[in-house]
């Protein structure tokens, strides 16, 4: 198991994300809904509208 970036808690499925201070980390989907809501990720790739 991999544990959250932000709470700690362990998950066996991680989201991989580009945060605006933290860099590139793994969120679970709670404190990924928190941090989209709050404006703090970005995309992750570049060049295609796939993450927009």
């Amino acid at each position: 198991m991999v544990k959250c970036s932000i709470c700690g808690k362990d998950e066996n499925s991680l989201l991989r994300v580009k945060h605006r201070r933290l860099g590139i980390i793994k969120l679970c989907f709670e404190c990924w809904e928190v941090e989209s809501g709050n404006k703090n990720l970005l995309p992750s790739c570049g060049g295609c509208d796939c993450c927009k």
